[in-house]
């Protein structure tokens, strides 16, 4: 059996993260502070991964209202989470991206926020 999630990414993937996708996405931004990005840029700079310019604009909207992305001129984001508890939150993030795939898949597919498109509909929280 594979340990748990710490709690707060949980929380986290719950609010803010509606697919493995855009776990990426976010991840995309927290690793290139130096500049901000159009949709259109980060689904070419992230190929091979298909995205869609409307999935990510769906993404960044869910990101900027959270606090984790603001909004530059021209439809740019950037990475700039508003507090250093998001910043921390999104290091559980990438540490479980890197470390831990098919738990983070798992606990995405189950915790997946409805209303959001970008995958297969909900999985209802249950026994695994």
């Amino acid at each position: 059996m594979t340990a748990e999630l710490p709690p707060s990414l949980t929380q986290f993937i719950r609010s803010c993260i509606p697919t493995y996708d855009a776990a990426e996405v976010l991840l995309f931004f927290a690793s290139h502070l130096d500049r901000a990005y159009a949709a259109e840029e980060v689904v070419v700079a992230m190929r091979p991964t298909e995205l869609t310019v409307a999935a990510v604009k769906e993404y960044t909207a869910v990101f900027a209202t959270r606090g984790l992305i603001v909004e530059k001129a021209h439809g740019t984001f950037l990475y700039a989470p508003n507090s250093a508890e998001l910043e921390r939150v999104v290091g559980e993030l990438a540490d479980a991206y890197d470390e831990r795939p098919v738990t983070l898949i798992k606990m995405i597919d189950t915790l997946h926020v409805p209303g959001l498109s970008g995958g297969d509909a909900p999985v209802p929280p249950g026994p695994r």
